[in-house]
């Protein structure tokens, strides 16, 4: 189990990457933001810290997925493979 832990939700949509909810121990908790109707795409981008003395380790992975596949790579040409996640771009 890790000793800190924080994510945070990301949507594809025609405007772009739009934030979601958020949920971490250390900043607050949790702060719950409605889904967006018209997503394509969901991600959840992590920020874990295993120990006092570790680097973060970032990640991310995706949580749900339109089917249509078609507008969702368009969307994703148009604005990028992964959302900006506090200045850092989520490999």
């Amino acid at each position: 189990m890790p000793l800190s832990r924080e994510r945070q939700d990301y949507h594809l949509t025609p405007r772009g990457w739009e934030k979601g909810t958020f949920v971490g121990d250390n900043f607050g908790g949790r702060e719950d933001v409605e889904i967006p109707v018209d997503r394509v795409l969901t991600i959840s981008c992590y920020d874990e810290l295993s120990s006092p003395y570790s680097k973060s380790r970032l990640y991310d992975k995706i949580v749900w997925k339109s089917d249509d596949e078609e507008k969702i790579q368009i969307l994703l040409d148009k604005y990028s493979n992964k959302p900006d996640w506090f200045g850092y771009q989520v490999k």
